[in-house]
């Protein structure tokens, strides 16, 4: 089993003992004096990158950190987020070689960010609550293999990847317990992640977007 679900095993673990003992559901209520709320978030990324030719949110990487909300009114919240986040793609289709005949193309492609997003959030009632916002990625590292029909090299120097990615985001947050909230969040990138230049040819692509959906834990201290 992977560590990343190893992780998500023992947050559900620890966040069911919560639910369990939960007495309070107006964690958002408009009636509340409290401004600040901080916590961690863990979850799933599901990511593809549109443009590489393959499709599919394949790729299911890790992304955890913290987070802090701001009451700015009674209904309205903002959010501030430090992220560590694994997205990119997977790639499997049948082809036909006069070499090897029929045979699967594997692609695998890893890019690895911190990313800090920023929300804006309407609590529709104290359990529900619905942001937009944007967000900022500096690359950390990236990794990207094929195997076709004939060996093929991917030099990094040539294919690389731009150092920043700004992202549109939309979420919904949903409160399970005390503290205790379940994300779902869909982004994309708004600029391409690689130079026209970079995008390796056999993808026949001018352009290239992270694009991927997120579930996410999120515990947040009163």
């Amino acid at each position: 089993m992977s560590s990343i679900w190893k992780i998500l095993i023992t947050v559900l673990c620890i966040m069911s003992v919560n639910v369990a003992n939960a007495q309070n559901s107006d964690f958002f209520s408009p009636e509340k004096e409290q401004v600040f709320f901080g916590g961690l978030t863990v979850g799933a990324n599901f990511s593809t990158v549109d443009g590489d030719s393959y499709g599919g949110y394949k790729k299911v990487g890790f992304v955890g950190g913290g987070v802090v909300y701001a009451r700015v009114l009674p209904k309205l919240l903002t959010s501030v987020e430090l992220l560590y986040t694994q997205k990119g793609s997977r790639g499997v289709v049948q082809k036909t070689s006069l070499y090897t005949g029929d045979f699967f193309e594997r692609y695998w492609l890893d890019v690895n960010y911190v990313e800090v997003p920023v929300l804006i959030h309407y609590v529709f009632t104290p359990r529900l609550h619905v942001g937009v916002g944007a967000s900022y990625s500096q690359l950390l590292n990236y990794r990207e293999e094929v195997y076709t029909d004939q060996p093929l090299i991917i030099d990094a120097d040539v294919t690389g990847f731009k150092k920043d990615d700004i992202n549109f985001v939309i979420q919904g947050g949903w409160q399970i317990g005390t503290g205790w909230f379940l994300m779902a969040r869909y982004q994309r990138s708004t600029n391409s992640i690689r130079e026209p230049a970079n995008i390796p040819l056999w993808q026949n692509s001018i352009a290239q977007f992270n694009d991927l959906f997120s579930l996410r834990l999120t515990y947040l201290i009163k």
